[in-house]
């Protein structure tokens, strides 16, 4: 399984984990840089696309990973307190309503 934003297993970490729990395919090789590249990555793929195309693509990542196995409420509570220090206040409330909405 590689390791990027569409995948949230690779975000199943807490503020004391610094290996974001070997989210590069079952090792030890994800670091904070790696995860931090990968956000950067996934941004500028996403940058170009309308709120609805991205919480289209939210809902089908989501339903993809529960279909995995995954995803838990966790692992989106993580990937949401990783993403909101970038984002503005009305953003962090939509995304914590979109997460709140597949828990």
């Amino acid at each position: 399984m590689s390791k990027n934003i569409r995948n949230f297993k690779g975000y199943n970490n807490n503020s004391n984990n610094k290996n974001y729990n070997n989210c590069n395919t079952g090792t030890n090789n994800c670091n904070k840089s790696d995860v931090e590249k990968d956000v950067q990555s996934q941004f500028n793929k996403y940058s170009g696309y309308s709120e609805n195309q991205l919480i289209e693509e939210f809902y089908k990542e989501v339903y993809k990973q529960q279909q995995l196995g995954n995803l838990n409420p966790q692992m989106l509570q993580n990937f949401y307190n990783m993403m909101s220090p970038n984002m503005t206040p009305a953003q962090k409330k939509k995304m914590k309503d979109l997460i709140d909405s597949v828990k």
